[in-house]
């Protein structure tokens, strides 16, 4: 039986002024577990994506900013009761994935929130494609986390607990992505091959990126950051040759995100025609 990848938009609505977490894909599982009734973290790893919160567009995460000596850790975000936030959910599913209710109260801490859905897409994970043209733009709204393979050992020995790539390298970020949907048995892709060939014919044509800190929480009282980057980046398809698994990773890319952590919303990318 052939999988399928489902994809819900939803409006979330505090019911009254509220304190949001630092990542707000926190809210978005819990609203898609009170709309679908399955728990938020599915029971196999890298099948599912839950974005951050939108505001009128733009993505709600703390960004860790430079302290002067002796200011508080600024934590918190603030939505008013009745603004109207925006989220995604993507799923992988091996048979015909359980629909979501219409809508659903919920809470989260203290605060009351309503989730709408908005819309539901549900795709054989064989249709799945995001057709680019010659050139195309890849924007990354929230911090993406792309770790350089075989680099492991390394920080290890030096006793530092990860690094990631503060450039963007589309030709790592899609093998990495190939390989997770590999062992999900979505597709049948060598990533080494993908990447060799993604570097001689992707050209970068344009880009403005920059190095950003993401609070995602506070553990007894020390902040849990990650570092990553956002911005975009234009490119020209210089080989044709592989367009049919470009567009069938950028499909999933545009759904699922890329580099680590995307299921819990870092890596939320969206592609679109070069104007």
């Amino acid at each position: 039986m052939d999988a399928f990848l489902v994809t819900a938009r939803m409006a979330v609505t505090p019911l009254s002024d509220c304190i949001l977490p630092p990542f707000t894909s926190k809210v978005t599982r819990t609203a898609f577990t009170a709309l679908t009734g399955l728990p938020p973290v599915p029971p196999r790893r890298r099948a599912a994506s839950f974005s951050v919160l939108f505001r009128e567009g733009r993505p709600l995460y703390r960004e860790l900013e430079p302290q002067g000596r002796g200011e508080p850790l600024a934590v918190e975000l603030f939505a008013r009761a009745g603004e109207r936030l925006e989220c995604r959910c993507s799923l992988l599913s091996p048979g015909p994935p359980p629909l979501p209710q219409p809508s659903a109260r919920f809470k989260f801490g203290a605060a009351e929130m309503e989730a709408v859905v908005e819309q539901v897409e549900v795709v054989r994970v064989s249709e799945v494609a995001l057709d680019p043209p010659r050139k195309f733009v890849v924007r990354f709204l929230t911090p993406t986390l792309l770790p350089v393979p075989g680099r492991g050992p390394l920080l290890r020995k030096m006793g530092v607990r990860r690094r990631y790539k503060l450039l963007p390298d589309l030709p790592l970020a899609l093998a990495l992505l190939a390989h997770d949907l590999r062992l999900q048995g979505v597709l049948d892709v060598s990533p080494a091959r993908l990447r060799r060939w993604a570097e001689l014919a992707l050209a970068e044509v344009d880009y403005r990126v920059r190095p950003v800190t993401a609070l995602y929480t506070v553990r007894d009282g020390r902040p849990a950051v990650e570092r990553g980057f956002v911005g975009y980046v234009s490119y020209e398809l210089l080989d044709p040759s592989g367009r049919e698994l470009l567009s069938k990773l950028l499909g999933f890319a545009q759904r699922l995100g890329l580099g680590k952590s995307r299921s819990i919303g870092f890596g939320h990318v969206e592609v679109a025609p070069l104007a």
